[in-house]
């Protein structure tokens, strides 16, 4: 993960444009069975928070993207314990990681990409840390609208999960094959001009569905137990700001 995140820092002094941007996530991922929430993982303003890279390259006729953001913090959990006691505690050690590229023509982009999504743990006795991860293909429409001094790039994007996966940090720390999973974000960017300084503020929403998993064995000192993770549904909402480079 470092590595790649480090291959975008060092891209920002070798191509045309890089925007360099800081945000927070407002979480929402809930797990579903039989049609009703049985737990959910949120943040509030500021719990969760990261910083950002994104390069545009000015290659013609095909243009060139990439993307690495990493947000990191705390989240909340509501949900029970195995033995169905209700429980809402805060986890530490949240983070979310993604790394995109993409190459296009005029609007419309191919995409690959990697998604990591570290739970966390609460101090709760007997609490353990879970970890999502998938590489990831899709397709994204990018266009930009220009005015005096400010302008829009509205992004809308379908991206398909290769082969996800979900580990467990306990006992034998399983790794589960989740189910189908896709997903879609809607990226609002909106660009202003001060003087000879370009910066912009953004929304960004992010859907994710993960369809149940496949059963797995858990081993522990004291019990070998059957586990699988249900459906679940992310929707995540991005507000940030950064400025724009020029080389």
């Amino acid at each position: 993960m470092n590595k790649l995140f480090l291959t975008a820092l060092a891209s920002t002094y070798l191509f045309a444009q890089t925007e360099i941007y800081t945000y927070t996530v407002f979480m929402d991922y809930r797990e579903y069975e039989n049609g009703s929430v049985i737990d959910k993982d949120y943040t509030n303003f500021g719990d969760l928070n990261g910083i950002g890279i994104f390069y545009k390259s000015k290659t013609k006729p095909l243009k060139f993207t990439l993307r690495a953001e990493f947000a990191g913090g705390e989240s909340t959990y509501e949900g029970s314990t195995w033995d169905g006691t209700p429980l809402k505690n805060r986890q530490s050690g949240v983070y979310i990681f993604n790394f995109e590229s993409g190459v296009g023509v005029n609007y419309f982009f191919l995409t690959l990409g990697y998604r990591e999504w570290n739970r966390g743990k609460s101090n709760y006795s007997g609490d353990y840390d879970e970890k999502y991860y998938w590489p990831y293909f899709g397709i994204r429409y990018d266009y930009h609208f220009f005015f005096n001094n400010f302008a829009f790039n509205p992004k809308i994007s379908y991206q398909a999960a290769i082969s996800p996966k979900l580990k467990v940090y306990l006992g034998n720390e399983p790794v589960l094959n989740l189910g189908y999973t896709d997903g879609a974000y809607i990226d609002l960017p909106l660009y202003f001009k001060t003087g000879n300084t370009v910066w912009y503020i953004f929304y960004k929403y992010q859907y994710w569905h993960i369809s149940k998993s496949d059963y797995a064995v858990l081993q522990t000192s004291t019990n070998r137990t059957l586990i699988y993770e249900p459906k679940s549904i992310t929707r995540n909402q991005y507000l940030g700001a950064g400025f724009v480079f020029r080389f």
